[in-house]
């Protein structure tokens, strides 16, 4: 099953505990972390992670079950 993305965003912060803390913070609002966390180097490093929110499932399964 297929889910849509309604939302796609990169949550940015200058290290891995703050961008836990970020990730999660978005986790509670139903949020979900998409692929790997990545970081960018530079004179400021910047951690990355990709954050999606998907069509409810609920509602994606009263869709489905839509007559045509």
């Amino acid at each position: 099953m297929k889910m849509k993305i309604l939302e796609y965003f990169t949550a940015v912060e200058g290290d891995p505990k703050s961008l836990d803390k970020l990730v999660d913070s978005f986790l509670q609002s139903g949020y979900q972390p998409f692929g790997n966390p990545y970081f960018i180097p530079g004179e400021k490093v910047q951690v990355c992670q990709a954050i999606v929110r998907y069509e409810d499932v609920d509602e994606w399964k009263l869709s489905a079950q839509a007559p045509l």
